[in-house]
């Protein structure tokens, strides 16, 4: 894998930042794509879904192997879907709602990835229709919140039993949004940036023992379209668009509330899938322009 080094840019007046870290690349996504999600299962990356070159909705599933540094396509997705959450919790991969052709219209849909027999199994259907939001696992459950329903952004959260197949709301997130990232770091649930009419850099926690929400430091950077993951115990960010594209990578330390400016994504983008394995931070894919625009680039971040 070839190293580049990347000196940081600091984001706003009295945020560390630091050129600790270094960019590689790996083996392109073996399609162009944006508005896809990621995750990691059994130490692999799956992407799901997306926008293609032919700026359609797309049903292809991707798994990556680190090891081989390969990908290759599994079962596709049962229908089309784009800006959908995708989050593994107790052993499984979950595909969560998103947007459906032709147009953006928010759907229920819940998909649980069958890896034994390479198959879509449908599970119970979101309270409402939901694209455009962020889902973390918090102690087995899935907790989605923010995106865009049939009547504009939501403030309902949603939050999924896998054991009882069922859905239940929580408190309602303090700030409405889409365009959204979230992750999950000691049991605790962070919404992080987003739009609503424009770019946000607001980080809100749920707790999921007590039903609440708690507003944090914000971000540096007002950002929408962005993606995360999580890395030994801290929040890793990368990208997003409104005006243009954004190269900004930044990193959340929820034990001290604070954030660090860190060596910036190599290609601009938005509607990335972002997931964390073996120590590295692989940021896949996405919009090297505003709007519609798809690339196969991965790279690779090592802290």
């Amino acid at each position: 894998m070839r190293q580049l080094i990347y000196l940081a840019v600091v984001a706003c007046t009295g945020v560390a930042s630091t050129n600790a870290g270094s960019w590689g690349t790996a083996a392109r996504l073996p399609q162009p794509l944006q508005e896809m999600s990621g995750a990691v299962l059994h130490g692999k990356i799956y992407v799901l879904g997306g926008i293609n070159t032919s700026n359609e909705a797309a049903r292809v599933a991707y798994r990556y192997d680190p090891a081989t540094n390969q990908w290759e396509r599994i079962a596709d997705l049962p229908i089309e879907r784009h800006h959908m959450p995708v989050v593994v919790a107790n052993d499984s991969l979950y595909a969560i709602g998103g947007y459906e052709p032709p147009t953006f219209t928010p759907t229920r849909t819940l998909f649980l990835y069958d890896e034994a027999n390479n198959l879509w199994l449908g599970r119970a259907l979101l309270p409402e229709p939901r694209g455009a939001g962020a889902a973390g696992a918090v102690n087995g459950k899935i907790v989605v919140a923010g995106g865009i329903g049939p009547n504009g952004q939501l403030d309902s959260i949603a939050i999924y039993d896998p054991a009882t197949d069922t859905w239940r709301h929580g408190a309602p997130i303090p700030t409405l949004r889409d365009h959204l990232t979230g992750g999950t770091v000691g049991g605790v649930f962070y919404a992080i940036a987003g739009r609503r009419e424009g770019n946000y850099d607001v980080v809100e926690a749920y707790d999921l023992a007590t039903n609440r929400w708690t507003v944090k430091h914000a971000m540096p950077s007002k950002r929408g379209g962005l993606g995360s993951a999580v890395l030994n115990g801290m929040i890793y960010t990368y990208g997003g668009e409104r005006p243009g594209v954004y190269a900004n990578h930044e990193r959340y330390d929820p034990e001290t509330d604070t954030w660090t400016a860190l060596p910036p994504l190599p290609t601009a983008r938005h509607g990335i899938a972002v997931a964390a394995v073996n120590g590295n931070v692989y940021v896949v894919a996405g919009g090297p322009q505003q709007g519609f625009a798809q690339t196969d680039v991965v790279e690779v971040f090592t802290p």
